[in-house]
């Protein structure tokens, strides 16, 4: 019998100004945000959720709020899928998301989950140690930890495997630099993220030892529904698996591929992304057969005001064959906002003219440059010589706009 996975991101996993289309004044959800909100000022760092409701643009941010946002939207769009009666079969975080599988599994309360994701933040940033960072290599992990043991520095380490060609090390600076460079000779593309600190990696014990000091407290039971835990590389069965996890949540590999891989052959094929973004729904056809299906619930603010009225499902449009030269604008925009929906696998009236692909919706590069792809040949039209600008195609009525500049050059 085939099941289904709610999935939980990590850092980056929200999308500012998306939550109030799920959030009323006085409502329980409210009161979460709120109860969140009561943590994080707590630590100084001010209240989160007016970053996620819809006066964003103009709210206060803190460093510290990327380590509250993702939890928060996580939360809320769990709470909108248990509401519905979604199944749920496993729960499965991804780094600091396992804390959000968690609360949803009724281990933690919110405000205590909350407050250990400030007091891990903290720990980190009183280690101590010297310049860290963060960088995301194209290759296998077999051959990143050869690319680490070529550079020779111990504190290297491959802190996340995400797929067969996404592996994440973290290590003191001079190392991540020298990783880079060898990487570069080889052709092998890499990208320093914007963490400046070795996020699961042994460096990282001191400030283990010092995050159990702090959450002691916290009070921890065992979860309510099933978790997997990609960190422990089990399922969290106990209250003692669980503050396992919490006490090695820094130092701790994230073998995200070999969880979504177990899963899989246990017969999960419906992986739910209860986050912004489409944060970990991209990385499981990367490691599953085609017969996984993923459901990224909120790729922009667009989005969210659709998933209030209906849940996302895959809507798959086949355009129609045409003749030679482009259809009238209406349809030819049309013909756009299809191969978009269908990317995006949301209904296509999601995707207005003039909506921002990126900034509403979502949409990667990667994803960008597919559905040019697929347009370039629903038209047959030539691939353009130079590199088309990302700023050139923001919206729908742009990438119509650039389609009829081709075949008019053709």
């Amino acid at each position: 019998m085939d099941t289904t996975a709610w999935m939980f991101p990590g850092p980056s996993g929200h999308v500012a100004g998306s939550l109030s289309a799920f959030v009323r004044p006085g409502s329980a959800r409210m009161a979460l945000l709120e109860e969140v909100d009561e943590v994080s000022e707590r630590h100084g760092w001010g209240p989160v959720s007016p970053l996620l409701m819809e006066d964003a643009d103009g709210a206060e941010q803190h460093a510290g709020h990327l380590w509250l946002g993702f939890f928060a939207t996580s939360l809320i769009l769990a709470d909108v899928l248990a509401e519905r009666g979604t199944s749920r079969d496993v729960l499965v975080g991804h780094s600091g998301g396992e804390v959000s599988a968690l609360v949803v599994a009724g281990s933690l309360t919110a405000g205590d989950a909350a407050h250990v994701l400030c007091e891990r933040t903290k720990a980190v940033d009183g280690s101590g140690l010297p310049p860290c960072g963060m960088v995301a290599i194209e290759a296998p992990a077999a051959r990143v930890a050869g690319l680490c043991a070529a550079v020779g520095d111990p504190s290297l380490a491959i802190a996340v495997d995400n797929g067969p060609a996404q592996v994440v090390v973290s290590g003191l600076t001079d190392g991540i630099g020298k990783l880079e460079d060898i990487a570069s000779v080889l052709e092998i593309k890499t990208t320093r993220l914007r963490f400046e600190a070795a996020y699961h990696n042994p460096i990282l014990g001191g400030a283990a030892l010092r995050l159990v000091q702090r959450i002691e407290h916290v009070p921890v039971r065992a979860p309510l529904a099933r978790v997997h835990s990609p960190q422990l590389g089990r399922d969290i069965a106990s209250a003692d698996d669980a503050r396992e996890l919490l006490a090695g949540t820094l130092v701790l590999p994230v073998r995200f591929r070999e969880s979504l891989r177990r899963l899989y052959d246990e017969g999960v094929r419906t992986f739910v992304e209860c986050g912004g973004k489409q944060v970990l729904s991209g990385l499981v056809p990367e490691c599953l057969p085609s017969r996984a299906v993923t459901v990224p619930m909120l790729t922009g603010k667009v989005q969210a005001r659709m998933l209030a009225a209906a849940l996302p499902g895959v809507t798959t449009v086949q355009a129609p064959p045409v003749a030679d030269g482009l259809p009238p604008e209406a349809e030819l925009r049309d013909r756009v906002r299809l191969a978009y929906a269908e990317a995006l696998r949301f209904p296509a009236e999601m995707v207005e003219d003039d909506t921002e692909l990126e900034a509403d919706l979502g949409v990667s590069s990667l994803q960008r440059t597919n559905v040019f792809v697929q347009l370039l040949d629903l038209f047959d039209l030539p691939t353009p010589r130079e590199r088309i600008p990302a700023g050139r195609v923001r919206t729908v009525a742009d990438m119509a706009g650039l389609l009829r500049e081709l075949a008019a050059a053709r």
